[in-house]
């Protein structure tokens, strides 16, 4: 079985991180495929956007190196999912707590920060045949993940966390993500 890496972030005022190691297979079911799970843990990162940002890119950065340096992970499987914010047209945000405006610059700020970091890493080993791997964020529609992984489902698959309702909404990102990576695995030849 391939391992592959899967860090999912669901950012707000509270922001749920969820990561693991996890060995999909195209012929396995959900539960089976979460049950592979290694390596897994669940966190709430508070506090302003500033904070949380350089909160959510050093344990992204320390996941990514674990894969890579530790675990034999090849750095294009080890994954980055993200809830997506995204404003509709005809819909008035209050936003009295900060939560719309919050989610994007966390989104967008540890975006930034990590393209910074690889910029600055790129820089100092100047003339080094070094490559520089930033994975992409990958995107999900909030809407999506609640969907196919329902509290139900949470449950059932072990991924329930107590009392921790963004951590939770991380592991259904963890969860979709896996479904469409499973999907992506039955396609191929």
């Amino acid at each position: 079985m391939n391992t592959i890496g899967v860090f999912a972030c669901d950012p707000g005022g509270h922001t749920g991180l969820a990561w693991g190691l996890f060995s999909p297979d195209r012929k396995m079911d959900m539960a089976g495929i979460l049950a592979t799970r290694q390596k897994n843990e669940s966190r709430t990162v508070e506090g302003d956007a500033r904070a949380q940002i350089r909160e959510i890119a050093g344990v992204w950065q320390a996941f990514f190196q674990d894969c890579v340096l530790h675990q034999g992970i090849v750095s294009d499987k080890v994954y980055f999912v993200c809830e997506d914010f995204v404003y509709m047209s005809g819909v008035a945000y209050h936003d009295n707590d900060g939560s719309a405006s919050i989610s994007m610059s966390i989104i967008w700020g540890v975006q930034g920060y990590r393209m910074g970091r690889a910029d600055e890493w790129h820089a100092r080993k100047r003339g080094q045949k070094r490559k520089i791997v930033v994975p992409e964020m990958i995107m999900q529609q909030a809407g999506q993940a609640s969907t196919f992984a329902t509290a139900k489902r949470l449950r059932e698959w072990g991924l329930w966390v107590p009392g921790k309702d963004h951590e939770r909404s991380a592991w259904k990102h963890v969860a979709l993500f896996l479904k469409q990576y499973q999907i992506g695995l039955s396609s191929r030849p």
